[in-house]
C-alpha cells in the first residue's frame, strides 16, 4: 500500500475537523460497497450524482473533500475530471493512493482550511463528508472559496435525516454513524445557499427487505417522481 509521509500523519493525528476517526476503519470501508444493498445503493447514487454534475469542458478540475479511499475520486475520474482528493485521515489518503486511480492525485488536508487557492477548481465536491466535520458551514465556505466563480459548480452528497434507515442507524448508537449529523433537504437548502442557485435532489428510495432489492430501481424512480422527501440520499448543488 502507498506509504503516507510522516509530515502528513504528524500534522493531523489529533484530528480536529472531525466528528470520528476514520483512519480505524479504513483497510475496511470499501467493503459495504461489496454487499447487495452496498452495491444498489452506490449505483443509484452515482445516477444522482450525474444527473447533478455539469458536461465538463476541455481540462475541468475537482476537489473532491473528504474523498477518503478514494471511492468517489474513481467515479468523478471516470466522468472526465483530473480529480484532487483530500482527507484528514492519513490511512485513508494511502487506501486511495494505493489505488493508482487515473487522473487522481491524493493529500492530507483539513477540509476546514483547504490549501488550494481562490477559485482553483471547476467543481468542489463532498460526499458523505459533512455529516462528519466539525463545522459544515466552515466547510462548505472553504469549498466554495476554491470554487470557480465564473460557473462553478459546489457538489454536496450527503445522508437524509428525514430517511427511516438514518434514523435507525443513529438509534443504534453505531460508529460511525452514532456521531454524525444528518440533513434534511431543508437543512441542506439552507446551508448551500449562500453559495449559489441551488437544486436538491432526494434519491435512493431501497426496499427494505433483500429480496425486494431487485425492485429498487424501480421504487427509486418511483419516489423521486412523486417528490417524496424520504430518500436515503440527497444531492445538493449549487450553480455559481
Amino acid at each position: 500500500m502507498s506509504q503516507v509521509p510522516a509530515s502528513e500523519i504528524e500534522r493531523f493525528m489529533a484530528g480536529p475537523g472531525s466528528r470520528f476517526d476514520f483512519g480505524q476503519i479504513a483497510e475496511a470501508y470499501d467493503r459495504w460497497y461489496d454487499t447487495p444493498v452496498g452495491r444498489v445503493c452506490d449505483t443509484l447514487e452515482k445516477r444522482a450524482v450525474a444527473r447533478a454534475l455539469r458536461r465538463p469542458r476541455p481540462g475541468p478540475r475537482l476537489l473532491d473533500v473528504g474523498c477518503g479511499t478514494g471511492h468517489w475520486s474513481a467515479f468523478f475520474s471516470t466522468r472526465g475530471f483530473e480529480v484532487t482528493g483530500v482527507d484528514i485521515a492519513p490511512e485513508m489518503i494511502a487506501v486511495a493512493r494505493a489505488k493508482r486511480i487515473a487522473n487522481a492525485s491524493f493529500q492530507v488536508a483539513d477540509a476546514h482550511a483547504l490549501p488550494f487557492d481562490d477559485g482553483r477548481f471547476d467543481v468542489t465536491a463532498a460526499i458523505t463528508t459533512l455529516e462528519f466535520v466539525r463545522d459544515s458551514e466552515a466547510v462548505l465556505r472553504e469549498m466554495a472559496r476554491c470554487t470557480s466563480s465564473r460557473g462553478g459548480t459546489i457538489l454536496v452528497g450527503v445522508l437524509n435525516a428525514l430517511a427511516t434507515v438514518n434514523i435507525e442507524r443513529q438509534k443504534a448508537g453505531t460508529p460511525p454513524y452514532a456521531d454524525a449529523r444528518f440533513f434534511s433537504p431543508q437543512e441542506l437548502e439552507a446551508l448551500l445557499a449562500p453559495h449559489g442557485d441551488v437544486r436538491i435532489t432526494v434519491t435512493t428510495f431501497v426496499p427494505r427487505r433483500a429480496a425486494a432489492l431487485s425492485l429498487a430501481p424501480i421504487t427509486d424512480f418511483l419516489g423521486r417522481l412523486l417528490h417524496d422527501r424520504l430518500g436515503a440520499f440527497l444531492v445538493g448543488r449549487a450553480l455559481r
